[in-house]
């Protein structure tokens, strides 16, 4: 029994089409090594050699002449029947959960609600607030449907995503703390104060400045510890928006270098992102125009 694979294939009628593996592996963005085990894989699966190797170029055997009007039947059918796929009018979902980053301000936030609750008014809603880890975690695991994250990490290859506005990384103390003092904060002047530090952060390498920190298991702890002037601390805008505005705590002046910003998206798990819904609200962010 045959094991052939539309990747064989489409990596075949490439290779001949381009006039080499190289161009191929161009195209269809993979590596040379890669392509080239494709088709000897389908060269095995087949029992017949389908390029001739002793020239510079591959050129194709009389039998790859033949199979290769087959291949290229077989390719664009199958490309064929993922547009028709895609042009079915997907369905309105019953029940659609939004997972939330705890310390990222959505953009269009109340844009996206109003939509769901004007256009969708049957719609059973589910809003959950997660650490940026597990708002990834729920839509691999399709416990949400779509997340709205910080991504202090790489993304992994199974999640579709759209770039949203990064978020400032600050430098906050109390106006008593010595640092709040300073005109520009260097790194040196970092070290010499102590650090409210959270070690399950993604990017915790980066975050560790200080030798001399406080371990707070959660970035509402280390709010705490930075509150009581205790601590020099990193947070994300829009999470200690109220206390800067308060007055309780100020944005340190660190000297460029150490400024930073994290990247943030919306994310959704790829081949389970069909339905009106999950549509409507990536058209908001401009996806599919």
């Amino acid at each position: 029994m045959l094991t052939v694979n539309l990747l064989q294939l489409q990596a075949f009628v490439s290779a001949a089409e381009t006039g080499s593996f190289s161009a191929a592996a161009r195209k269809m963005k993979k590596t040379h090594s890669a392509i080239s085990m494709t088709i000897s894989n389908l060269e095995l699966d087949l029992n017949q050699e389908l390029f001739d190797r002793s020239t510079r170029n591959p050129t194709l055997t009389p039998a790859g002449e033949l199979l290769l009007k087959e291949a290229k039947l077989v390719v664009a059918q199958c490309e064929n029947f993922e547009r028709l796929a895609n042009d079915i009018e997907p369905e309105e979902e019953v029940e659609f959960t939004l997972a939330l980053d705890s310390v990222y301000s959505v953009p269009f936030e109340k844009e996206i609600l109003a939509m769901l609750a004007t256009q969708f008014p049957r719609l059973k809603l589910k809003l959950i607030e997660k650490t940026s880890s597990e708002v990834i975690s729920s839509v691999i695991k399709e416990q949400a449907h779509i997340g709205f994250t910080l991504l202090e990490q790489p993304i992994f290859s199974n999640l579709g995503s759209i770039a949203l506005p990064p978020a400032e990384l600050l430098y906050v103390a109390t106006p008593e703390h010595p640092l709040a003092s300073l005109e520009t904060v260097s790194l040196i002047d970092l070290k010499r104060h102590r650090q409210a530090y959270l070690p399950n952060h993604a990017n915790n390498n980066e975050t560790a400045i200080s030798p001399n920190i406080w371990e707070c298991e959660s970035i509402s702890a280390a709010k705490t510890a930075i509150g009581y002037g205790l601590c020099w601390g990193m947070a994300v805008e829009p999470f200690i928006r109220p206390q800067i505005e308060s007055g309780q705590l100020v944005k340190l002046n660190v000297e460029p270098s150490l400024k930073k910003q994290i990247p943030a998206a919306l994310i959704w798990k790829v081949g389970a992102e069909t339905g009106l819904v999950h549509n409507a609200i990536k058209a908001l962010y401009g996806f599919g125009r």
